[in-house]
């Protein structure tokens, strides 16, 4: 069966999907819009509001497809929009061998009809105008009334939250100021014991206060000074507890601060960027190149989602550019599904939009091209040159608690008592983390290897290495 609109018109839940989908119809949306070469499968990326794209494919005639957003409708608006621009502006296709992805879902429809792609209303059932793609585009035409007099309240209330939250924030902080201090004269010695129970009440007056950044940091510190040893937990505590201290000092003088430092501390405190502002914001920093997927990390946090973070290493030996960077996004624990974009391994060949920092580590997959192979990065520094990174890194961003070290020339060593550690051939050395030892054990004895790790100060955590037997990445 040809695609034509009166097909897609067949295949829409409802008009709304439609209206939806002609939103996406826009060069912007899609940084990946491909079909095969018989030209059966079309597959494409859609920049939704997270820090990597929704993937959808679908057979060229709509009778199968699958998305990764979140929608309940079938066909979603994404399934929707790459139908219509199949059908309106086909010239946007590139003609390219499907990637993995959409070979394992080729592999799982091959040799089914698929499903249908709606079902008969039963009698009695109420019905309403079927979908329509000239009605979307009209609705779309419309041009919207607006009214100079609400659209300035509107305004002035919104001045009026972001106002009332300052408010919020800075008492807040002042009460965090007044705990920390009641737990420095009660002492450290037994603050582990009494670190949950005692920060639960002033993390939710925090976030009450809408500084929900610190309150995520406060509710973790219980968690963080179980997993390691008695010898280091009052450290540990003097560490996160100070870290606390001086972001709330430094957002009280944030006038002070430079720009990209003043972005720290507010993200630090709680506040967030939307998607759609970080793009538009033509200062924040911007690196287009050939970037390998090293490695996929999860977390559940206190506030029941699941942090998922795709680390990736630049593979292009430009100084300019950042070493590293990592797409974060949130998934609610209920869902059950992982949701990552890419997988270890993949090459993805486009420009990322940092978050404005110190420090630019976090950013957005703005735009993507298909196609691309690349080399682990060479030449790459040592132990002591990266440490030297991360201690310069620090100065600047001093709440930090991990940084990527991108090594070169080290080996994996036996540490005593069942732990690693990394080596290099001047005899630096820097401790891994005890929980990847099993998963470490392929690469122990081999030298010249290429790591990327996540280094806290004290333990490192291997996240991917290349190696003269090909590339290992960490699995979660």
């Amino acid at each position: 069966m040809s695609l034509t609109r009166e097909r897609i018109e067949g295949l829409a839940p409802d008009q709304a999907s439609l209206a939806a989908a002609l939103k996406l119809v826009k060069p912007a949306s899609w940084p990946v819009l491909a079909a095969s070469t018989d030209a059966e499968t079309l597959w494409g990326e859609c920049q939704g509001s997270g820090a990597t794209p929704y993937r959808v494919v679908t057979a060229a005639d709509g009778g199968g497809y699958k998305c990764t957003c979140p929608s309940r409708k079938f066909p979603c608006k994404h399934v929707l929009a790459v139908l219509w621009l199949r059908v309106d502006k086909p010239e946007r296709f590139e003609s390219a061998s499907p990637p993995q992805w959409v070979e394992d879902w080729s592999a799982r429809r091959r040799g089914s009809s698929g499903r249908a792609p709606g079902k008969p209303k039963t009698e009695g059932e109420e019905t309403s105008a079927a979908p329509s793609l000239d009605a979307a585009l009209a609705e779309a035409a419309t041009p919207a009334t607006v009214d100079p007099k609400a659209a300035a309240r509107a305004e002035a209330q919104r001045e009026r939250i972001k106002a009332e939250r300052e408010t919020a924030i800075l008492a807040g902080l002042d009460e965090l100021d007044r705990w920390i201090a009641d737990q420095l004269n009660q002492g450290l010695a037994d603050f582990a014991t009494r670190a949950a129970a005692a920060g639960r009440t002033l993390s939710t007056r925090l976030v009450d206060a809408k500084a929900g950044g610190l309150a995520a940091r406060l509710e973790a510190l219980g968690t963080e000074l179980f997993r390691v040893g008695d010898e280091r937990r009052a450290d540990l505590a003097i560490e996160r507890l100070g870290a606390m201290t001086l972001i709330a000092s430094a957002y009280r003088h944030q006038d002070r601060l430079p720009a990209p430092l003043r972005e720290d501390v507010r993200r630090a405190v709680g506040w967030s960027v939307r998607r759609e502002e970080l793009l538009a914001d033509v200062t924040a920093p911007r690196a287009s190149s050939v970037w390998i997927v090293a490695a996929n990390l999860s977390e559940v946090q206190p506030d029941k989602l699941r942090r998922l973070e795709t680390w990736l290493v630049n593979a292009r030996d430009d100084v300019s550019q950042p070493r590293a960077a990592v797409l974060i996004d949130f998934v609610p624990v209920s869902g059950g599904g992982t949701g990552f974009p890419f997988t270890p391994g993949e090459v993805i060949d486009g420009e990322i939009v940092f978050y404005p920092s110190a420090a630019p580590l976090r950013g957005l997959l703005a735009s993507r091209k298909t196609g691309v192979a690349a080399s682990w990065p060479h030449p790459l520094p040592g132990l002591a040159a990266a440490l030297k990174d991360y201690a310069a890194t620090l100065s600047v961003l001093p709440w930090l608690e991990r940084w990527p070290l991108l090594l070169a020339n080290v080996g994996l060593r036996t540490a005593g008592k069942g732990a690693l550690a990394i080596t290099d051939a001047s005899g630096g050395a820097i401790a891994v983390e005890r929980g990847q030892s099993d998963q470490l054990m392929p690469l122990l004895g081999l030298d010249g290897l290429s790591m990327l790790c996540l280094w806290d100060g004290r333990i490192a955590q291997v996240l991917a290495a290349d190696t003269p037997l090909g590339r290992w990445h960490h699995e979660d």
